[in-house]
C-alpha cells in the first residue's frame, strides 16, 4: 500500500490471521498457480500442435502387433487419398454388409519398424526433445568441427610434452658433458 502512496491499512481484530492459516493459504494457492501453470502449458504445446498440423489430417488405425491392439495415428494432407477415404467412410453410414465385411477383415499387422518408429515419435513428444534433435540436424557440421577441434588440441598437447622431453634431454646431455670434462 505504501508503494502506492496510500497509508497502511490499519489491522482490527478481526483481520488477523495466525500464521499457520497463512501458509497454508500460500501453499494452496501456489499448488493452485502450479496447476493453472501446467495446463497453460498444455494448452500451448497443444495449440503449437495444432498450428504445425494446418491442413492436415489426424487419421486412426488400429493394428495388431504381437498380438495386441496397437493404435496408430498419423498426419496427412487433408487432400490425399487416405484422409478423402476415411472421410467418405466416415461420412456414409455403414450397412449391414460394411459391418460383416469389418467383422471378417483381418487386422493389418504392424511391422517392428513401424512399432520403433511409433515409439520413438512418443518418446520425443513426451521428452519434448524433438526442437533440440532439430537443432542438431540443421547444424551437420557440428560434428566434424568438433572433431576437428579435439585433433588441434590433441596434437598441441603432444608438442608441448615432446618440447618438454627435448628440454630435459639437453639438460640431461649438457650436464653430462660438464660431468666428462670434470
Amino acid at each position: 500500500m505504501t508503494i502506492l502512496g496510500l497509508p497502511p491499512k490499519k489491522a482490527s481484530a478481526n483481520d488477523q490471521v495466525p500464521k499457520n492459516v497463512q501458509q497454508q493459504t500460500q501453499h494452496e494457492t501456489s499448488e493452485d498457480a502450479k496447476k493453472l501453470a501446467a495446463n497453460a502449458l498444455a494448452a500451448v504445446r497443444d495449440a503449437a500442435t495444432a498450428a504445425s498440423g494446418r491442413g492436415k489430417v489426424e487419421i486412426t488405425e488400429v493394428r495388431d502387433f504381437a498380438g495386441k491392439d496397437i493404435e496408430i495415428k498419423k498426419l496427412v494432407d487433408a487432400d490425399s487419398k487416405e484422409a478423402v477415404e476415411k472421410a467418405s467412410a466416415a461420412g456414409a453410414s455403414p450397412s449391414a454388409v460394411d459391418n460383416i465385411l469389418e467383422q471378417i477383415r483381418k487386422k493389418q499387422k504392424l511391422s517392428v519398424l513401424d512399432k520403433t518408429k511409433k515409439d520413438w515419435g512418443e518418446y520425443k513428444a513426451e521428452k519434448g526433445v524433438e526442437e533440440e534433435l532439430g537443432a542438431y540436424k540443421k547444424s551437420s557440421n557440428q560434428y566434424l568441427d568438433r572433431q576437428s577441434f579435439l585433433k588441434r588440441a590433441d596434437y598441441r598437447e603432444y608438442e608441448l610434452e615432446r618440447d618438454a622431453r627435448l628440454s630435459l634431454m639437453a639438460k640431461r646431455k649438457s650436464e653430462s658433458m660438464q660431468d666428462d670434462d670434470v
